[in-house]
């Protein structure tokens, strides 16, 4: 969605965060999956040889700081069920208003293989300890940060 992305990674006690720039709000929400995934594993090993659909839907509307953790959430979800590692994430739409909150996504990526993937750290979970997401008005540039569980 998004042709601006950029993230980096923060230190936190006992925890590990991101702070995340990006031109658009679903390239907001591509780049802090990115970014999540960076620090499970070593991204440039793994391959895009499995497309997962992502869709989600909830029948009130939502902050986005909130949908931020509910989409990275799900992703954490086909890691873990799924034994699955992503390398790419594609916001094919997004709404958040009129009451709904929805969003539609293609990741890719495969199965773990640890004789190929160096695995780092096991993210629990995104928290909303410093969660942000926002738009700065005088650049157009998206924001965002979230701190993990580990």
């Amino acid at each position: 969605m998004g042709s601006f992305k950029k993230y980096e990674i923060l230190e936190h006690p006992s925890d590990v965060g991101l702070k995340v720039y990006a031109g658009t709000i679903g390239g907001l929400f591509e780049i802090c999956a990115e970014g999540m995934f960076s620090i499970i594993c070593r991204l440039e090993k793994v391959e895009k040889s499995e497309t997962r659909s992502v869709s989600l839907f909830e029948n009130n509307e939502m902050r986005l700081d909130e949908f931020m953790i509910l989409w990275l959430d799900k992703l954490l979800y086909l890691h873990e069920v799924e034994s699955m590692l992503f390398s790419s994430f594609r916001v094919l739409k997004l709404e958040v208003g009129n009451g709904i909150s929805g969003l539609d996504a293609e990741v890719n990526g495969e199965k773990i293989n640890l004789l190929k993937h160096e695995l780092h750290i096991s993210i629990k979970a995104p928290t909303y300890h410093m969660l942000q997401v926002k738009k700065d008005c005088s650049t157009g540039l998206w924001t965002g940060q979230v701190i993990f569980d580990v």
